[in-house]
């Protein structure tokens, strides 16, 4: 349907002689503002500076012009950026379709195109909220057939970007009653543009201050801070809390045989699967070389012990592809869990237990899972579920009974907090 637009509006595409410099700075504005886009509420989503020239556009010269500019814009986006081709003619489509309905509620509401009356302003006002409902719309619609995310995990309809996106497109509508009483004056909206585009950058930017740069999770200084609030939210509503502490196993060995750039393609690997392998409100950090971090909140150590668990098997399982081995390469890790016990505990006592469990999957010899119940370290892993295991330590592990184990430790963890009840 975009496309049969696109192609009925180019062909009855003019521009008149005094509007040809105004396009062309329609267009250089728009495609500059698609090159250097401003980074939304996630790191998948934007800020649409463009739709300022996209509304101006539209308002002054008329939809296929604007149709024009808004090809033209992307195109240069896709040279700059070289996304996939078809997430670039999708987005085109969105826009195509969302100004052909803007077109249509603008003309119903203000026919004449009079813009001296009070119900031009409101025409205005309507129209571009169309487009922007239709346009998150389209989005959101394509976010949930392709990754399963609903309108409200993707944010499509979160009020921060439906009102900014609004303000762009209201703000270049304006400029065109400044053209009509001096076209000079345009020059005067660079200097609010330009603010509302630096403010907009600063929560991206502060993203990148939390985040490791190696590995796109957070940082060590965001996990303590993040593990410091959940905390004292804990201890404030009595929920339990959860920390799983990670260390890949004999990377030192990888780097030598491999070389190093294949450690830090393992290194980004399990930082995925980690990620991959808990809750999207849990908060997976990289503690700095091989070492993460996973904080999850509302959540009792024996679900987490069971999460490190399947978090080690996913690594075990996984075939780790690099240049400088003909064959995937497997890896392993050990973690360690521990939760918040009771309202006395700081984060780093909490912590030293799940360093402590993490210890004592080390020291058994790697590829184990260990928590930190009721004061007690308790293996969580399986002989037969460990691939490259020690004969002598899976020896001793096996004459073990595990599972009797494990559910005393239960008992006594809840034992200890009556009032207890577990959580995923």
């Amino acid at each position: 349907m975009g496309a049969v637009l696109i192609a009925w509006n180019l062909f009855q595409l003019r521009i008149e002689a005094p509007d040809i410099l105004l396009f062309i700075f329609l267009i250089a504005g728009a495609c500059f503002s698609q090159i250097f886009k401003v980074e939304g509420t996630t790191d998948r989503s934007h800020y649409a500076i463009s739709f300022v020239f996209y509304a101006f556009a539209f308002m002054r010269l008329g939809v296929p012009a604007t149709l024009l500019v808004i090809i033209l814009s992307n195109f240069a986006e896709w040279l700059w950026h070289r996304p996939p081709w078809f997430i670039s003619f999708f987005n085109v489509c969105c826009y195509v379709i969302a100004i052909q309905a803007t077109s249509l509620v603008y003309t119903l509401l203000n026919p004449s195109g009079d813009m001296q009356t009070w119900g031009s302003v409101v025409a205005i006002l309507v129209a571009f909220l169309i487009y922007n409902l239709v346009n998150h719309l389209m989005v959101g619609i394509i976010i949930w057939l392709a990754r399963g995310e609903t309108f409200s995990k993707s944010g499509m309809f979160d009020w921060l970007p439906l009102t900014v996106d609004l303000t762009m497109l209201v703000m270049g509508a304006s400029l065109n009653y400044v053209w009509n009483y001096n076209p000079y004056a345009i020059l005067l909206f660079a200097i609010p543009l330009y603010l509302i585009y630096s403010t907009l950058r600063v929560p991206a930017l502060q993203r990148k201050v939390d985040i490791d740069q190696k590995t796109g999770i957070y940082n060590h200084e965001f996990f303590m801070q993040q593990f410091h609030n959940e905390l004292v939210r804990a201890n404030r509503y009595d929920r339990p809390l959860t920390v799983l502490m990670a260390d890949l196993d004999l990377l030192r060995d990888i780097n030598n045989t491999y070389g190093h750039l294949a450690g830090d393609i393992v290194i980004k690997s399990v930082a995925k699967i980690i990620q991959q392998s808990v809750r999207e409100y849990d908060i997976v950090a990289r503690f700095g070389g091989e070492e993460y971090g996973v904080l999850m909140p509302e959540t009792s150590p024996e679900v987490g012990a069971l999460r490190a668990e399947a978090i080690r098997k996913a690594v075990q399982e996984y075939d780790f592809i690099i240049a400088t081995s003909d064959q995937p390469i497997k890896v392993t890790i050990s973690l360690g869990v521990a939760g918040r016990e009771n309202a006395e505990q700081s984060r780093e006592e909490i912590l030293h237990n799940a360093d402590a469990a993490l210890y004592q999957s080390k020291a058994r010899g790697r590829n184990y899972t260990h928590a930190s119940l009721n004061h007690n370290v308790v293996p969580v892993s399986k002989a037969q579920d460990r691939v490259n295991a020690s004969p002598d330590t899976d020896q001793t592990v096996e004459g073990t009974d595990l599972s009797s184990i494990y559910k005393a430790a239960h008992a006594g963890f809840h034992r200890a907090d009556p009032d207890h009840k577990e959580t995923e």
